[in-house]
Parts: C-alpha cells; sequence; structure tokens
C-alpha cells in the first residue's frame, strides 16, 4: 500500500505543478514566454514636422519698414534720415545692387502697419512692409506669399 500511496502522491504533485505553471505548450506557457509589445512597437512614433518658409519657421519671421532705395548709398547726414533720426536704420542691398534702408523690428504684420502709418505721416510716403528671417536677411518673396504662411 506504500507504494499507492508513493503514486497517489507523485501524481498529485504532477497534476499541481501542471495547475500552476501549465504545460510548455499550454496556451498559458506561450503567453508567458510572449514578449509585451509597446505601443511604439506596434505603431511607429510619429516624426513632427515643422512647416518653414525659405527655411524659416513661422516664430523666425520679423518684419521691418522700408522707407527707401537708391542705385548709390546715401550719407549719414543726408536730410532723407532727419524724420528716423534716433532710429535704427538698416542698410541690405538687393540682388539688382539697390541700397535699401529700413527701420524696426517688429513681430506681427499688425504692428508693422501702425508704424507704417507713423512714418508715412512723417513724409516717408513710399514706406512699406518687409519680411526678414532671424539671421536678418530679407525674404525675397511676394508679401502675400509670406502672409499666407503666416496667417492661413
Amino acid at each position: 500500500m506504500n507504494a499507492t500511496y508513493k503514486q497517489i502522491f507523485l501524481v498529485l504533485c504532477i497534476l499541481l505543478m501542471i495547475g500552476q505553471a501549465g504545460c510548455k505548450n499550454s496556451k498559458k506557457a506561450q503567453a508567458k514566454k510572449a514578449k509585451v509589445r509597446t505601443s511604439t512597437e506596434i505603431v511607429p512614433p510619429v516624426e513632427e514636422t515643422v512647416a518653414t518658409l525659405n527655411g524659416y519657421t513661422r516664430g523666425q519671421i520679423y518684419f521691418k519698414l522700408q522707407i527707401g532705395s537708391y542705385n548709390t548709398p546715401l550719407s549719414e547726414k543726408d536730410s532723407f534720415f532727419n524724420n528716423v533720426a534716433g532710429e535704427e536704420v538698416k542698410i541690405d542691398i538687393s540682388p539688382t545692387g539697390l541700397y535699401r534702408y529700413s527701420v524696426g523690428k517688429f513681430n506681427s504684420y499688425e504692428q508693422a502697419t501702425y508704424a507704417e502709418t507713423d512714418l508715412k505721416e512723417r513724409g516717408y510716403k513710399d514706406t512699406f512692409i518687409v519680411a526678414y528671417g532671424n539671421d536678418d536677411r530679407r525674404i525675397e518673396l511676394h508679401m502675400s506669399e509670406i502672409w499666407d504662411f503666416l496667417y492661413k
């Protein structure tokens, strides 16, 4: 009878182990072996794309007011500058060789519009708004393209 108890005890132990761990080919055992997938493995992460215009993002574009352009450079003492005395006047040379004079640095087109009105009242009738990038280079595009990029 001792042998029968030993056999029963052995069978019970085997059943207990199978119940706890499962058979090596059971669904439970396979699930334990399976690698847990993360959401990045299932769906690759989406890379953010930042819209640019001529290499500039929206936050890198600002505005100035061009007050005049000439074939030859003006003297700093020229009477042209009398109504902008105390303001920083920047000079840049166009692709065609014109000396373009501008003032101000505005973060929005609306700010530049208010300043443009003021400059026109001070005698700069041909003043207009131009866009620049954060590297102080003029963006040589029509203002409608720049407007669409920034505000649409």
